[in-house]
C-alpha cells in the first residue's frame, strides 16, 4: 500500500516529467497531489508539510494558470460530488453507504487543506455548497437521525481516491 508521501512524490515527478516533455497537468494529477498533501498535512502539521509544499509549488510554477485551473476542475467537481452524495431522496434509503460518503468528505477536505497551504483560493460559492450539504449530513452522522450505523471494525479514510 502507497503513503500520501509516495503519492506526492509520484504527482511531483510527474509534474516534472510533463514540464520537460511540454504536457500540461490534468485534474486527476491535480487531484493525487491535492489529497496526497492534505492527508500529510491533517495528519501530521502545517510544519512537517512545509518542505513538501514547497516541493509541489516548484513543479507545478511552470505550469501557471494551466495547474490553476487543474486545481480549480478538480476542486469543484470532488465538490459537486459530495453535494449531490448527500441528497436528501438518497440518504433516507436503507442501502445508502455513509461510509463511501464520509470517506469522500475526509478526502475533499484534504483537497480544500492542500489548496490552502498552496496559497490558491477556493469560490466561496464552493464553500457555502459544501457547508449547505454538511449540514444535511449532520443528523445522520450525529444520530438525531436514523441511517447510520458506523462499522468500528471499518478503518475510514483508507479507501481509494
Amino acid at each position: 500500500m502507497t503513503t500520501s508521501r509516495d503519492d506526492l512524490n509520484t504527482a511531483i515527478t510527474e509534474l516534472q516529467r510533463r514540464k520537460k516533455d511540454g504536457e500540461i497537468p490534468d485534474r486527476l494529477l491535480a487531484r493525487q497531489a491535492l489529497v496526497a498533501l492534505g492527508r500529510i498535512a491533517l495528519a501530521e502539521d502545517d510544519a512537517s508539510a512545509g518542505t513538501l509544499v514547497k516541493s509541489l509549488q516548484e513543479a507545478c510554477a511552470a505550469f501557471e494558470q494551466r495547474w490553476e485551473d487543474a486545481v480549480n476542475s478538480e476542486v469543484s467537481l470532488a465538490v459537486n460530488e459530495h453535494v449531490q452524495g448527500v441528497d436528501p431522496h438518497y440518504l433516507d434509503t436503507p442501502e445508502y453507504d455513509f461510509a463511501y460518503t464520509i470517506a469522500a468528505r475526509e478526502r475533499l477536505e484534504a483537497r480544500l487543506r492542500a489548496v490552502d497551504l498552496l496559497g490558491h483560493a477556493v469560490d466561496e460559492s464552493l464553500l457555502d455548497q459544501i457547508a449547505d450539504a454538511d449540514a444535511l449530513l449532520a443528523p445522520y452522522l450525529d444520530g438525531t437521525r436514523p441511517g447510520y450505523h458506523p462499522d468500528p471494525s471499518q478503518e475510514m479514510g483508507q479507501d481509494s481516491q
